[in-house]
């Protein structure tokens, strides 16, 4: 590709950024990025080869690595852009219902997707070029987007070494809900019962587990935001299986208790 330009360059633009150079896809990187201490360290490290406001009509890809919440904004400004528009955001029914709310449509140049991959890390400085490899890159086929567009941005991916996985935005926040957002939620409500003094008796199954609470809590608040309904269900079926511990362990059920952990430790194995 000739040249491609990625708008938000922080941890995770920037990791895009670094994949880029690793593996030499592209002629010329430009960024688009409005904090002033992230864009003085993009440019001496060298992430990209120069900041633009205006993103040049002879670019292949445009990349949008901003929060959830501005994607939309994006995507509608670059509607009418010759370059394939792709996001990397979280949710992606909320932003492509504000898109359409807008537009009155998607637009056919517009590939959403959504890098399984990141790092509870903020700012370009903690970017690395192998974030993702070996990922999955869930990727939405609307009705409108154009078939050089949906394949040039399976082909992308796949060169940065990802997994791509072809996927509906319905199925997409109805799975990351439960994969993800449920798992954050979880982590912060765990860690707001522990006490500075349990810390001393914590073995590496509380850092395992929690590990995930040290993320921005203002980006996941956004996703809960966007990803509500069906946040609020995994939510409910989790309650749901805390409540069948509580009876059984309530009521000496042995069977039941292990039941469940064995199979959920048949899960997790199945993970590796």
């Amino acid at each position: 590709m000739k040249q491609i330009a990625i708008v938000g360059v922080g941890f995770m633009g920037g990791c895009l950024a670094s994949a880029i150079k690793y593996f030499d896809l592209c002629d010329r990187l430009l960024g688009v990025e409005s904090n002033k201490e992230n864009s003085e360290y993009i440019l001496r490290s060298g992430l990209v080869d120069e900041l633009v406001s205006v993103i040049p009509r002879d670019t292949d890809i445009v990349l949008i690595a901003v929060p959830n919440q501005d994607i939309a904004h994006w995507v509608c400004r670059l509607a009418e852009h010759p370059a394939v528009v792709v996001d990397i955001g979280s949710v992606k029914l909320e932003i492509l219902g504000q898109v359409e709310s807008i537009l009155g449509k998607l637009p056919e140049n517009y590939v959403p997707c959504h890098p399984i991959a990141g790092a509870e890390k903020t700012g370009p400085e903690e970017a690395f070029p192998t974030l993702f490899d070996k990922r999955s890159i869930a990727v939405i086929r609307h009705e409108n987007v154009l078939a050089d567009a949906f394949e040039l941005v399976l082909g992308f991916w796949s060169k940065l070494g990802a997994i791509t996985v072809p996927l509906t935005a319905e199925v997409h926040d109805r799975v990351l809900a439960k994969t993800s957002h449920l798992p954050h939620l979880l982590a912060y409500a765990y860690m707001s019962l522990i006490e500075e003094a349990d810390i001393n008796l914590a073995a590496g199954g509380l850092e395992d587990f929690t590990r995930i609470a040290g993320s921005n809590p203002d980006m996941w608040w956004e996703i809960f935001q966007l990803n509500r309904d069906d946040l609020l269900k995994s939510i409910r079926d989790f309650s749901r299986v805390l409540d069948k511990f509580d009876k059984a362990i309530s009521e000496g059920d042995r069977d039941l208790v292990i039941d469940i952990m064995m199979s959920s430790a048949i899960k997790r194995k199945n993970l590796n």
